[in-house]
């Protein structure tokens, strides 16, 4: 699966942000950018910043998951398209199999 270019940041979010300090935030954020990135756990964090994280977590992991549910319905939906389009002769371009493959 390709990788994710982007992800929400939520109006909600800005609530628990705004109990932060500048510095917890930029620390804060980082971290989010790590997770979401490289799947890396925070490892300096306060216990307020480590409460957001949490929060901020479990939020970007139920989008991760609706993302992937997405991809791969529409990757099967592409597939069966082909299929369909292969059984009456018409060739499908390189390119457009590369975006779902």
């Amino acid at each position: 699966m390709k990788v994710k270019k982007s992800f929400v940041l939520y109006h909600d979010f800005r609530n628990w942000f705004s109990l932060l300090t500048d510095e917890e935030l930029g620390r804060l954020l980082r971290a989010i950018f790590d997770y979401e990135m490289n799947k890396t756990l925070p490892e300096n964090l306060n216990e307020k910043e480590q409460i957001a994280f949490l929060m901020v977590r479990d939020t970007l992991d139920r989008d991760r998951e609706k993302y992937e549910r997405v991809c791969n319905r529409n990757k099967e939906n592409a597939r069966v398209r082909w299929e369909k389009m292969k059984k009456y002769g018409i060739e499908i371009p390189a390119e457009e199999r590369e975006k779902y493959e």
